[in-house]
């Protein structure tokens, strides 16, 4: 049977088995054993090894930590301070409320490393209060998520590991390289928040004057933050000081997040169990997905897809340039229908190759790749942000409002991505001051 013939079949029933909702990792494992069984059965005999050497690479424990951090530190009320400071600084302005949930979701990826904690955190503290204020609904739900998902992309990104081992590029670097972009990023939707609450101030009306606050009550809100400043220089300043590497700051991180909870007499035996099991769910969903992911592309690879994939990128018009919008393309295209864990671990090892050929850096493409991620938590149908705001909004929210709420965020994402592929050091300025 011709090679194109078969990876086409191969693809169309990948998707079909997740559309029928079949989970990522046994939809990637599935079709690659039968494809494998049915046109090269040799290629079979690797699947043992796959399965024992994914999971053992050492910088896979800052997975774990850095999911265990920030969950635990949902619970210590922080968010609440950063959100009440914000909420002083900044209320008095048409969309205060808005921008600065944007900010704070901006600190809170940074303790993070994943998307649900900011998301869920942030739409049961802000929703309710920009509501109060009769902030448009859709101002309120897009702001809350596309701050929400800052938190794949402002390390310490989870992301960023999976892509950094499979593209076998420097974590510390890639999480340093997440930074710059990511500011740009919630910059763009505080501007954006702004001038549109200006021009339509029913979309985020200002806080009353008797509702405002001294410039002393406002120091003393900003100096309750200080724990989200601690967690961040434990994290991403001994990185980046050359004090500590990434599996070592997520160590830093995870204890500090304990700290921090018992300092805030907020921590319980009911908390932490709560959070062992989000982060052990979490991470076995990913290593799964890792291991599956293995294994289908050396499945693709035997079966020569690598190759079909390589020439079809190599062969569009304009050179690299061609070739790297190409690439951006499909990864945009599989966001609206996958896992973003699961594009991660399926094209990372597809795609490599050709950037080697092209001598394009993996560093830099690995910030397009997750930009371009962002854009898929917020892109219908299937963006998975979109899925965890609806679960903790009111009833009478439709997943309608929440599509039509993330349209100009995602706008804003495009933008990003265009400025980062024009100038790269925006992305790889930072990291080359790594000691």
């Amino acid at each position: 049977m011709d090679t194109i013939l078969i990876i086409s079949l191969m693809f169309i029933c990948l998707f079909v088995v997740l559309f029928l909702g079949l989970p990522v990792a046994l939809g990637l494992g599935g079709t690659a054993a039968l494809f494998g069984y049915l046109f090269a059965p040799e290629v079979l005999t690797a699947a043992p090894s796959t399965f024992f050497s994914t999971p053992w690479q050492h910088i896979l424990v800052t997975v774990p930590l850095f999911i265990f951090m920030g969950n635990i530190i949902r619970y210590s009320g922080i968010a609440q301070d950063a959100y009440d400071a914000a909420y002083k600084l900044i209320g008095h302005l048409p969309g205060g409320l808005a921008m600065g949930t944007v900010q704070v979701c901006t600190i809170f990826a940074a303790i993070t490393g994943v998307t649900p904690p900011a998301t869920i955190t942030m739409g049961q503290i802000a929703y309710p209060s920009m509501m109060r204020y009769n902030y448009h609904r859709g101002i309120a739900i897009g702001s809350i998520g596309a701050g929400g998902a800052l938190g794949a992309l402002i390390p310490p990104s989870v992301p960023f590991i999976f892509y950094g081992i499979l593209a076998n590029e420097s974590i510390g670097a890639l999480f340093l390289g997440g930074i710059i972009p990511g500011l740009i990023l919630s910059t763009l939707y505080v501007i954006y928040i702004g001038i549109r609450c200006k021009i339509q101030p029913h979309m985020g009306p200002a806080i009353p004057k008797d509702n405002r606050y001294s410039v002393r009550e406002k120091i003393g809100a900003v100096a309750g933050i200080w724990p989200f400043l601690l967690l961040i220089f434990l994290v991403l300043g001994v990185i980046w000081l050359g004090v500590a590497t990434p599996a070592e700051a997520a160590a830093f991180g995870a204890g500090g997040a304990l700290l921090i909870n018992v300092l805030y007499r907020s921590i319980t035996w009911e908390i932490v169990k709560d959070s062992l099991i989000f982060t052990v769910k979490l991470v076995g969903m990913g290593f799964w997905i890792l291991i599956a992911a293995n294994f289908f592309v050396n499945i693709f690879s035997a079966l020569g897809g690598q190759g079909i994939i390589t020439q079809a990128v190599l062969a569009m018009p304009g050179g690299e340039w061609g070739a790297l919008l190409m690439m951006m393309l499909i990864i945009m295209l599989l966001g609206m229908i996958m896992d973003d864990w699961a594009i991660i671990m399926m094209v990372t090892p597809l795609f490599v190759p050709i950037l080697n050929i092209l001598d394009i850096s993996t560093l830099w493409f690995g910030v397009l790749f997750i930009v371009n991620i962002q854009i898929a938590y917020l892109t219908p149908p299937f963006g998975f942000v979109l899925f965890w705001i609806k679960s903790i909004l009111p009833k009478d929210v439709t997943m309608g409002d929440v599509y039509r709420s993330v349209l100009p965020f995602i706008g804003l994402q495009i933008i990003a991505l265009i400025l980062l592929i024009l100038f790269p050091e925006l992305a790889t300025w930072l990291p080359s001051t790594m000691k």
